[in-house]
């Protein structure tokens, strides 16, 4: 928002590009705490507390080694993934490459934040990862003028704040985590054995080619915003649109935890049929709030698009796609519960072929004349989730492991 209110959309663009970059590296990395939480889950409610904190540890000390990895190529080579951003010459680029230089900083802290979370969810506490989430993002709300306007850094400064608010965040974590009692410091501070490892990376590997799907759409649709127009413009609109809509984006974000969380810990305690009926609840609720976040985005657009930025050419970009974005929330409360219900009962593979399919269908939109406008980037957007939401939901009914026992009997 305060890059935003810079006036200078190749500010924007770049910080666009760069936040692209570097989200693409931390989902790429963080597959495994997207496993950790319907794992823990399970354990969990099994009462298998011991096999919960080694898992935990094991899964912490790994993904800090990958994240130091991945820390390391995003500040000494960061053109390796702004290249798949930008062009070779974009003016962004002026922009983009302090930022994500600096933004790589926070790769660690977000990860162990990342990993605490889902082990919170695992557990069925979901207070703390919002109280911790809230106290950083105050940290941050303070911080962003001051670092953006005052340092000398511009729009990089963003990244200062960010850093601060991260690294609070994940000490806040590790000492909560400490605290209850679901890490192992020795099992943190080193290698995980070849016997803990191998399980993880069996699993692990599938969900990281979703991830890598996921990213490859990330990426498609950024780089085509990033080259509708040399001003600017276009990518500005749309980096400001995604972050409208992530201000919604977080509750279904919440409903996936929630599922992925919940519904293993119903079929571990209760069995099947309470899993399903907890299952149906959800998927009820998430249309609600789909519908209602739609309802309130495109309600509140007039309003707050002057907070995000100054300039005239960019807010008339933003609206037409906008009202698409607004839709897209109708249509991803139930997407989103329907893969945190097949994360947290571990179809990973069925999870990981859908969005493949998915993938497909949002390449090949983006490669006709929808890619040439932000709106039509939103449209194709749009068919993504569609077919996600459909897919998704017809494999709850009649495939997964808590699929409805229809029958001739029933039926007549």
């Amino acid at each position: 928002m305060w890059i935003g209110r810079m006036g200078n959309a190749l500010a924007l663009a770049g910080q666009s590009a760069a936040s692209t970059a570097f989200l693409t590296c931390f989902y790429l990395l963080s597959f495994l705490p997207t496993m950790l939480s319907p794992m823990v889950a399970s354990l969990s409610g099994a009462g298998k507390h011991d096999e919960v904190k080694a898992k935990v540890s094991e899964t912490l000390s790994l993904c800090n080694i990958m994240g130091f990895v991945g820390m390391l190529v995003l500040t000494l080579k960061p053109m390796w993934m702004l290249q798949l951003v930008l062009a070779s010459d974009a003016p962004a680029l002026e922009v983009a490459i302090p930022y994500l230089r600096l933004r790589a900083l926070s790769l660690i802290p977000s990860i162990i934040t990342a990993t605490s979370f889902a082990a919170f969810r695992g557990t069925l506490d979901t207070k703390t990862p919002l109280y911790v989430c809230i106290a950083s993002s105050a940290i941050k709300l303070v911080l962003d003028p001051f670092f953006i306007f005052h340092s000398g850094l511009g729009a990089a400064g963003a990244t200062i704040s960010t850093l601060i608010s991260e690294t609070v965040a994940s000490v806040i974590n590790f000492y909560l985590l400490w605290k209850r009692d679901l890490i192992d410091i020795n099992l943190v501070t080193k290698i995980p054995t070849k016997k803990s490892l191998l399980p993880m990376l069996a699993g692990g590997g599938i969900m990281m080619v979703r991830q890598i799907a996921i990213n490859v759409c990330t990426l498609a649709s950024s780089r085509a915003s990033q080259s509708i127009d040399s001003t600017g413009v276009s990518a500005a609109a749309f980096g400001i649109l995604m972050q409208i809509y992530t201000i919604g984006f977080v509750v279904h974000v919440a409903m996936q935890g929630a599922a992925a969380a919940i519904i293993p810990t119903e079929l571990a305690k209760s069995g099947v049929k309470k899993a399903r009926t907890v299952a149906n609840r959800l998927f009820s609720w998430s249309v609600v709030t789909g519908c209602a976040l739609g309802i309130i985005q495109v309600s509140v657009l007039p309003f707050i698009l002057k907070l995000f930025t100054p300039l005239e050419e960019i807010q008339k970009a933003i609206v037409a796609p906008a009202v698409v974005a607004s839709i897209l929330h109708a249509v991803n409360g139930p997407r989103f519960v329907g893969e945190g219900e097949m994360m947290g009962l571990s179809s990973f593979r069925d999870l990981t072929l859908i969005t493949l399919g998915g993938m497909a269908i949002l390449l090949g939109a983006l490669r006709t004349s929808l890619g040439n406008s932000v709106q039509g980037i939103m449209i194709a957007q749009l068919m993504f989730c569609s077919y996600q939401t459909i897919t998704l939901v017809l494999h709850y009914l009649f495939v997964g492991k808590l699929k409805f026992p229809f029958s001739r009997e029933k039926l007549n």
